[in-house]
């Protein structure tokens, strides 16, 4: 099975996708946050075996609503930025899942890199009416263990778990 779009590379529409996360504190409610500076895009092969995906983020465009939270999420208990400027994800395969996809590859985050797998959806086509450029929809969805990535600050104030989250549009030809 192929994607429902054709063959090419497709640059991600940052102004119309989110990059995000969540994480459980004290078990009693969530933390949401969102990385604001990243770049990606979508190669889709002739098949699924031949189509790749791939996103960087930048560690100190965190956004969580609160500054002082993003100052200590900056620092060496959680991202250190300093170090680790960035966190990347590199897609290792697709793979048919019901009327779904199943995406996994390496997500890296302060130099550990570990395999995850995503749930994600292909969500249809639209054209942008002011350029007249058709836009691709996709979500995916996952969760990870932020001390499998050597995040241990604050296990179990914070909880472990971490769920992550895509919201994108992918736009052809792909834009520097």
């Amino acid at each position: 099975m192929t994607l429902p779009i054709a063959p090419g590379t497709y640059g991600i529409d940052t102004m119309h996708s989110q990059l995000g996360f969540s994480v459980s504190h004290l078990g009693i409610s969530l933390v949401r946050g969102t990385f604001d500076a990243y770049t990606g895009s979508l190669t889709v092969g002739d098949g699924l075996g031949a189509t790749e995906l791939f996103i960087d983020a930048e560690m100190a465009s965190v956004h969580t609503g609160n500054e002082k939270r993003d100052a200590h999420l900056h620092g060496e208990d959680f991202f250190d930025v300093a170090n680790h400027p960035q966190m990347s994800f590199r897609s290792t395969g697709i793979e048919e899942a019901r009327s779904a996809y199943t995406l996994t590859g390496d997500l890296t985050i302060r130099g550990v890199t570990r395999s995850v797998t995503l749930a994600t959806a292909y969500n249809g086509s639209g054209v942008f009416p002011l350029d007249k450029s058709t836009h691709y929809g996709f979500s995916a969805s996952g969760t990870i263990s932020r001390s499998e990535f050597g995040v241990t600050y604050g296990v179990p104030l914070a909880s472990d778990d971490v769920a992550l989250m895509l919201e994108a549009q992918f736009v052809s030809p792909a834009s520097d």
